[in-house]
């Protein structure tokens, strides 16, 4: 493994949340390290014009494309001269040669399967943090026997010492297809978690994943269509154990955890915690006592009969229509807008369109959804989204039956706001503000 502490001088390529983390945890070791950045700012050690030959080894930060169809510039000098490109789980491993590692990914889930994860183990006594793409820097958290990553294409594809003893993969589907190319570059950048652990969970419904691992040894299939020859399964809002054909976990205790998105993050959860042995009395007490992760379909406020809620870290089709999934039932006033992801949307989101009553367009995709909702849904350009609350607002009052103003906005959020966080927050605060 790559020893940084001989290396003379090292380069770190992109100064955001991981970058930052890297940098200040090799300062503190007292390797000599400088940082490039495409952006302004104050930036310490910073280094404009680089020659990658000045430098033993170059540390790049998960966004950073290095594909042969995108390369950063620097990196791809770095490659030319031979020098290492390490990312910043190749970092936390190197200085971290024996921890017991969780890798969770996929497209959508990923944060909460995480989180609810580590908060069963610590309550079960286990030494664990977590941390990764969830937004925890693998260099801030404390010290522990066990890490429960959440872990992006983006830090899989570029990562070359992969140790894990457990890996899952949520879903696969289509999503940051320009930084892997295609499809099939973000499938294989998914699956570099499988090959490199020891135990695998996937899901049965994940046709691509499937076809790769189903017949692997030490390998647990999840389903959330009552497939019965998966090994855990979900039926009439219940897990069932294949071994045992006898209910698991009843799904319906769990108001803190609704809709069947989250029904899949609690069976992944659930068997990854059997594995390591825990009792499935004490998974469900635990389950029960976990607080959702902010922007994921949190309930902000109720007016008269109009509820307003939080999806903002709906960044892809996927995840929205598992949001329009949650309010059947509901007349459904949906916030939709930001930097598209280029997926055609009707895929995932068709047998759940009954529901919505109106859609309100904001930032940079508003040309692009008018046109693929033209003839199927009324829409509203609003520009931004505090117009679009107002305006799903004023019309969903005007409803004496249960609505929801939704902000599931399929889209990233960059065009108008700093992250997901940032555009939730700032939603939050128009909710509270109306009178």
């Amino acid at each position: 493994m790559f020893n940084l502490d001989s290396c003379r001088k090292v380069l770190i390529v992109g100064y955001g949340v991981s970058g930052k983390s890297a940098y200040a945890f090799l300062k503190k070791r007292g390797v000599d390290v400088f940082v490039y950045d495409d952006g302004d700012g104050d930036i310490p050690d910073r280094v404009v014009d680089v020659l990658c030959q000045n430098f033993d080894a170059l540390i790049k930060s998960p966004s950073i494309p290095f594909m042969s169809h995108n390369c950063h510039l620097v990196i791809k000098e770095a490659n030319e001269a031979g020098i290492p490109v390490l990312s910043t789980f190749d970092v936390f491993r190197i200085y971290n040669p024996n921890s017991k590692i969780i890798a969770v990914t996929g497209t959508n889930g990923k944060s909460t399967t995480t989180a609810l994860i580590c908060h069963i183990m610590h309550k079960a006594g286990f030494s664990v943090e977590m941390g990764g793409n969830i937004g925890v820097p693998y260099f801030d958290m404390p010290e522990a026997e066990w890490y429960v990553l959440e872990m992006s294409s983006y830090e899989l594809a570029s990562s070359q010492y992969l140790d894990f003893e457990i890996a899952c993969i949520l879903n696969i589907e289509p999503d940051h297809l320009p930084f892997h190319g295609n499809l099939a570059n973000y499938a294989a950048a998914k699956h570099k978690a499988l090959d490199h652990a020891q135990f695998r969970f996937i899901s049965y419904e994940d046709k691509i994943t499937m076809a790769r691992y189903s017949s692997e040894e030490n390998v647990v299939t999840i389903s959330t269509e009552n497939e019965p020859n998966s090994d855990i399964y979900i039926c009439e809002n219940a897990i069932f154990n294949n071994s045992t054909n006898r209910i698991a976990v009843n799904l319906s205790v769990f108001s803190n955890l609704p809709g069947k998105h989250n029904h899949q993050n609690i069976a992944f959860a659930y068997a990854i915690c059997k594995h390591l042995g825990l009792q499935s009395r004490k998974i469900i007490n635990h389950i029960s006592s976990f607080v959702p992760l902010p922007h994921r379909l949190n309930t902000v406020r109720k007016i008269g009969n109009v509820v307003f809620v939080n999806d903002s870290k709906a960044t892809n089709p996927g995840s929205a229509a598992r949001a329009l999934a949650t309010f059947v039932g509901y007349k459904i006033y949906w916030l939709v807008g930001g930097r598209s992801k280029k997926v055609d949307p009707m895929v995932y989101i068709k047998d759940y369109m009954s529901g919505i009553q109106k859609i309100y367009l904001f930032g940079e995709s508003m040309d692009e959804f008018e046109k693929v909702f033209e003839g199927i849904k009324k829409t509203v350009r609003c520009q931004t989204m505090m117009t679009a609350i107002n305006m799903a607002y004023k019309d969903a009052r005007l409803d004496n039956v249960a609505t929801v103003v939704l902000l599931s906005p399929m889209c990233a959020s960059f065009d108008q706001f700093e992250s997901f966080e940032h555009r939730g927050n700032e939603f939050v605060k128009i909710v509270q503000g109306l009178g």
